[in-house]
């Protein structure tokens, strides 16, 4: 028979969830900075950023339906 997990046992598995939380937080913020820095550096902010908003309006027309 399984005991029942201890309170500490509840912190450290949180704990580590938001550990890993904040990592992969981290790593889509660097991706997002690197991903944008390329787009500039192709100097094709402005059209992406168009073809961005045209996608968002789809999503969001699709998902009103």
């Amino acid at each position: 028979m399984k005991k029942k997990p201890t309170k500490k046992d509840i912190e450290i598995v949180l704990s580590n969830v938001i550990q890993n939380l904040e990592q992969v937080n981290m790593r889509l913020n660097a991706i997002d900075n690197i991903f944008g820095a390329y787009i500039k550096y192709k100097k094709d902010d402005k059209s992406f950023q168009k073809y961005i908003q045209k996608q968002a309006d789809t999503v969001s027309d699709d998902r009103d339906n």
